[in-house]
Parts: structure tokens; C-alpha cells; sequence
């Protein structure tokens, strides 16, 4: 098969050099920060796995988008500002941790008793972190500007989630759109730029690479829990091992695929950006473009759950369109990284989205569901390995970022 695009998939350049000002690294106030989502995420797959009726998914997908848009926010706001160096800041951060955890306690109850503890929480954490990130950004006059475009629709969307939660039915659900739609508009209009009147938002590639990466980290993790609750209590059996290894081996391809590649490429194009387009970069490649993986990754959790158990079953319907759909959000948003980072197509990625339909639908009905699972893990793999091969040529790439 031969690769349709001259320059390789998500290569990463020479020039793309860790410079003394773009290399700060997480701090542990964020790793902590962080532990109170890992319990979101799990909580976020338990919510999911309860409904896997197409509405059923669409609202879990709808809490789990607020949910990483809540999680951006201090993402965005770290890469500015050392949240750990401030004591004001380290403050905030800290007293942040609980309702968090409030938060996640209340995501799989969302729709139902939940709504109110999830609304109010979500409002008190965002309009913190939006307050803080603001007091940050006066300072200067570009970001300032950059701010002022964000912050009033980025105001209402948390409000309308907390009213949300205190409505029920449709009128929940309808909130909680709008809140979704309202973030990505505040997002699209804070990135518009004006040639009398620059903004900019601070963003440190090297810090806000690996605080993207350490999410995915994060999401890979509840596949590894997941096959570990699955497997407590019941007799580890030949089958339930053939379970867990196929289950852990596609995370593993999973993590190969992205820390392959995807992580230092993004990284690479948000550094090669300037100043005055990070945010737009920053924003297109992680806060847009990463969601639908990590969502990938913690959609299939779900089928580790199922699998694992009963790895000589077929897995229902549901379970596997899970599958593929996993599949599909994970190699999908590679292949939309790759385009805006290149604007180029790895063919072997289309291929494989299409495959692993195919393979679901046909195979999926009358083989093990642990086999459906190795054999998804063994196209990913391939998959993975033409793009290395691909890689290892070594063509150029642009040095600028192209325009979004």
C-alpha cells in the first residue's frame, strides 16, 4: 500500500527544539488536581456503560464533553501561570480538589438525582477557574483582549449547567447543549484575530503538551482498572487471561499510537507557532482535537468491562458498536491532527477505520469477543506500524503551523 501524502504522519521536525522559555513541566498541584478527575472518568465510563442506547450514549457523551472542557479550563489556565509558584493561585487550586470530587461522585446520577450536585459544583469550579485565569491575563493587553472575547460566553455556559441541573427531562439536556455550544463559541471567538488589535493567550508547549498527555495517561489508566474490576472475584481461568492480555494489549497499542507519534507531533506545531497564534494552535490541536480520542479510549473501558469477564461470549450489539465507535473516535482524531498539523491524509488510517466496521459486523456476531478485541488490537498495531514505516523516511515539514 502506498502512502498518498509526501510528508509522513505526524512527523516531528529537527528544528523543534525545547527552548529554555518553553519548558516548563507539569507541577504536582496539577497531578493532584488531576486524581480528582481520574475518579470523573471512571465515573464517566460507569455512566456511559449504564445506557448504551444511542440516547443513553448521547448524554454520557454530553457529560463527559463538559467534564473535559472543565478539565481544559485549568489546562489553559496551568500554561499561563505557574498555579503551584502563586500561593493565591495554589489556594484556589486546592480548594478546587473537593468539589471536584463532589462533581464526579455525582456523574452517573446526572440525569436523574444527581443533576443539582453536578450543576452546582460545575458552576463553583469553572467561574473559579475563570476568575483566576482572567486575574492572570490583565496584565497583559493582548491577552486581555484574548480574554475579554472568551470570558462572557464562557461565563453563561457553567450557569446554564448549574440551571440545568435544577430543571429535569429534556430541559436538563437542552441546558446542558447549549452549555457545550456556548464553551466552543467562546473558544472559536477568543481565537479571532485583529491586525490593529493583536491578542494572544500565554501558552507553554511544553507544559501544555504533557498536560494533554498525562490526561490520556489518565484515560488509559481506567482501561487497566476497568480489566481489573472486571477480573476480581471470579476464577482466573485460561479465557478470562486471554481477556486481560487482549483487553491491556490494545491499551497498549492505544499509548504506542499516540506516544508514537501524535504527542510530540502536536507538541512540535504548537512550538513552531507564533506567539501570537498558540491559542488558535493550542486550541485546535488539544482542547478540540484531543477530545474525541481520550473519548475513544475511555469508550473502550466499556468493552474491557464486558469482555474481560466472559471473554469466550460474543459481545452483544451494543458492545460492539462501542467497539468500532472507540476505535473510529481514536484513529479519526489522529487522522485530524495529522491534517492540521500537515494537511496531509495517512491512507492507512482511513483503512483501518473502515476495517474495523467491517471486522465488528461481520466477525463481531459469531467470534469470541475476546478474539474481536485481539483482532482490533492486531489492525490498530499494523496500522501503526505502516506509519512508522513511513515515519522513518524522514520527509520535511512545514516549519510554520498552517492557518487554521
Amino acid at each position: 500500500m502506498e502512502h498518498q501524502d509526501p510528508s509522513p504522519p505526524d512527523a516531528v521536525p529537527d528544528e523543534a527544539e525545547p527552548t529554555p522559555e518553553d519548558g516548563r513541566h507539569a507541577t504536582n498541584l496539577e497531578l493532584f488536581l488531576d486524581l480528582a478527575f481520574v475518579f470523573g472518568v471512571s465515573q464517566i465510563a460507569t455512566l456511559l456503560a449504564g445506557d448504551l442506547t444511542l440516547a443513553g450514549f448521547g448524554r454520557g457523551l454530553l457529560v463527559a464533553l463538559l467534564v473535559w472542557w472543565l478539565w481544559s479550563q485549568f489546562a489553559w489556565l496551568g500554561t499561563a501561570v505557574d498555579v503551584q509558584d502563586r500561593r493565591p493561585v495554589r489556594l484556589v487550586v486546592l480548594a478546587v480538589v473537593p468539589v471536584v470530587l463532589l462533581l464526579a461522585v455525582a456523574i452517573p446520577t446526572a440525569y436523574t438525582t444527581g443533576g443539582r450536585q453536578f450543576g452546582v459544583a460545575y458552576l463553583m469550579v469553572l467561574a473559579w477557574a475563570l476568575a483566576v485565569q482572567g486575574w492572570t491575563a490583565w496584565g497583559d493587553e493582548a491577552t486581555r483582549r484574548a480574554w475579554l472575547l472568551y470570558a462572557p460566553a464562557a461565563a453563561v455556559a457553567p450557569a446554564l449547567v448549574a440551571v440545568g441541573g435544577f430543571a429535569s427531562g429534556a430541559v436538563r439536556t437542552g441546558c446542558w447543549v447549549v452549555a457545550a455550544a456556548l464553551m466552543a463559541a467562546a473558544a472559536l471567538a477568543a481565537g479571532r484575530q485583529r491586525e490593529d488589535t493583536p491578542r494572544e493567550w500565554r501558552v507553554d508547549p511544553t507544559h501544555f503538551a504533557e498536560r494533554h498527555a498525562l490526561f490520556v495517561i489518565i484515560v488509559l489508566g481506567e482501561v487497566l482498572v476497568a480489566c481489573g474490576v472486571a477480573s476480581s472475584g471470579i476464577e482466573l481461568t485460561a479465557a478470562v487471561a486471554a481477556g486481560i492480555v487482549a483487553c491491556v494489549g490494545l491499551a497498549c497499542v492505544f499509548w504506542w499510537a499516540y506516544f508514537g507519534f501524535v504527542a510530540g507531533a502536536a507538541e512540535a506545531a504548537l512550538r513552531r507557532a507564533p506567539a501570537v497564534d498558540r491559542g488558535r494552535v493550542a486550541r485546535d490541536l488539544f482542547t478540540f482535537g484531543h477530545f474525541p480520542l481520550v473519548a475513544g479510549v475511555a469508550l473502550f473501558s466499556i468493552v474491557a468491562r464486558a469482555t474481560v469477564p466472559s471473554p469466550s461470549r460474543h459481545l452483544d450489539d451494543a458492545h460492539l458498536v462501542v467497539l468500532a465507535v472507540s476505535v473510529v473516535a481514536f484513529v479519526g482524531a489522529m487522522m485530524a491532527l495529522h491534517w492540521r498539523v500537515v494537511r496531509g491524509v495517512a491512507v492507512e488510517r482511513a483503512v483501518l477505520i473502515v476495517a474495523v466496521v467491517v471486522w465488528c459486523a461481520v466477525a463481531g456476531p459469531v467470534l469470541a469477543g475476546a478474539v474481536v478485541v485481539a483482532g482490533v488490537g492486531l489492525g490498530l498495531l499494523v496500522m501503526h506500524l505502516v506509519t512508522l514505516r513511513f515515519q522513518t523516511r524522514r520527509y520535511p515539514v512545514p516549519v510554520s503551523a498552517p492557518p487554521p
